[in-house]
């Protein structure tokens, strides 16, 4: 009876030198291609002031917009007057140290301004903060 040779397996080398490089570009491709969205709001003209504080964290910022015909906005998404209570209650919720950066335009009626207020107080958002253009004095301070 004849025998039947095993064939032997060859091992495949993949060569591996150039996986750094290939890495390297794609991490510089995704950061070329990707943009970043930053939060706009609505159109506002924002009342000056002559002082006021700035607010250095902003990852427990809620950001809400009131633009001079009284339409609202969080966070770039906008709604009605009743549903601010029910997403920023929820927002309080999930970040009990959230401080809600009211954006006002300064031409807008105060009874808009008002009635976020009190949606915000319903919602347990008490930590308000009211958005200012700076005006610099001329004395430069």
């Amino acid at each position: 009876m004849k025998k039947i040779a095993r064939k032997r397996m060859m091992d495949v080398d993949i060569p591996t030198a150039s996986t750094a490089d290939i890495a390297f570009l794609l991490i510089i491709f995704f950061m070329v291609g990707t943009t970043f969205r930053s939060g706009k709001g609505l159109k506002l003209t924002l009342p000056a002031a002559e002082a006021t504080e700035r607010i250095l964290k902003r990852r427990n910022v809620e950001n809400v917009w009131v633009d001079k015909t009284g339409k609202l906005a969080i966070n770039d998404n906008v709604m009605s007057l009743p549903t601010v209570t029910s997403v920023m209650s929820e927002a309080v919720i999930d970040n009990p140290d959230m401080v809600v950066l009211l954006q006002a335009d300064r031409d807008v009626a105060y009874a808009y301004v008002t009635d976020v207020l009190e949606a915000l107080k319903d919602a347990r958002a008490l930590k308000v903060t009211f958005a200012t253009a700076y005006r610099m004095t001329e004395d430069g301070g």
